[in-house]
């Protein structure tokens, strides 16, 4: 989700790739979370630095077509009404640090999206808890495979994701985009696709191209038929459609989701009907936690705790989404 990779080699990835690899000494997993959605990101990526969010937002407040834009986004991210309000820092360092520290006070292995020099400066402070990703798509201007081709040799890049071209108005059936499903099939590089919300009204003052039309989730088929070996998973849940999500990885085994922003940004009317929908309809093992904090580290938190206390959901169930999905999906024991 929007609002507004490494000096280390190819020889050194692999020695963390090995180290992920390798249980502990116990028998038990290093880390208790996997966060399919992290984003390493500086300060103004979001928007004008130091913007606040609720977590989660009681209501999505209509606009008043009438009304100035700076008043309506006063309210979303200026100064929003609601509880537990959560603030950016206006450091870099701060904000990394602080990220950073989230994922070691809950154990958690994120798969860490950005800039990739930001992605890479993430990763040296990260003491082994991140792992790089390349995301691209929000401008509509799509990079070149030589340049993920290189990044991929060189160890800088093992994901993907959040490729959010549905900001750019792109489909996954889009022609612009088969030479990076080819790609990622070719060297079985797990893809995770924006299919779902942005910011409310995002149109009409930060994305103009964004449709909600090319975030169905029946737009996809085409693409898992074409591309049965790649390893996709569809972030937001691909929101608010439910049924035709369900249709999908109903038809395609192979299709992922994770659960990311619906788990600190809305409210447990929306979010838990939605996960539970999920469940019921026989995804419990395919569904991975992500936190999409963004500009804020504290939602980290937040998120995995909404999973923690799901009323509706087993022990069991919980591990399967805040680990065991999503470390099957990446093929890592850890």
């Amino acid at each position: 989700m929007i609002l507004g990779l490494g000096r280390m080699g190819a020889a050194g990835a692999a020695v963390i790739l090995l180290a992920l690899a390798t249980p502990p000494a116990q028998g038990q997993a290093r880390f208790d979370v996997i966060d399919m959605h992290f984003h390493a990101d500086r300060p103004d990526d979001q928007g004008p630095p130091g913007g606040k969010a609720c977590a989660p937002y009681p209501e999505w407040a209509p606009r008043d077509p009438g009304e100035p834009i700076d008043a309506y986004l006063d309210g979303f991210t200026g100064h929003p009404r609601c509880t537990h309000v959560l603030s950016a820092p206006l450091d870099a360092a701060t904000l990394r640090d602080r990220g950073i520290a989230q994922l070691k006070r809950y154990k958690v292995l994120a798969l860490a999206g950005g800039a990739a020099s930001v992605v890479d400066d993430y990763r040296q402070h990260g003491d082994g808890h991140i792992l790089p990703s390349v995301g691209f798509g929000s401008s509509g201007k799509l990079p070149a495979i030589d340049t993920l081709r290189r990044l991929h040799a060189e160890g800088k890049m093992q994901a993907l994701s959040e490729i959010t071209v549905q900001y750019a108005g792109i489909a996954p059936d889009d022609p612009r985009m088969e030479p990076y499903f080819a790609f990622a099939e070719a060297n079985d590089i797990p893809v995770g696709l924006h299919l779902g919300p942005g910011p409310p009204g995002t149109a009409y003052f930060a994305t103009p191209d964004y449709r909600v039309a090319a975030g169905d989730p029946l737009r996809l088929e085409a693409v898992l038929i074409r591309h049965p070996k790649m390893r996709l998973y569809v972030a937001h849940a691909g929101w608010p459609f439910a049924d035709a999500m369900i249709a999908m990885m109903f038809a395609h085994p192979q299709l992922y989701v994770d659960i990311a922003v619906l788990d600190w940004a809305y409210p447990d009317q929306q979010f838990y009907p939605y996960l539970r929908r999920l469940i019921d309809g026989g995804m419990e093992r395919r569904i991975m936690f992500g936190s999409d904090n963004m500009v804020w580290p504290d939602a980290i938190g937040v998120a995995i705790e909404r999973i923690r206390k799901a009323p509706f959901l087993t022990e069991r169930q919980k591990r399967l989404i805040l680990h065991d999905n999503a470390a099957r999906f990446l093929r890592i024991d850890g």
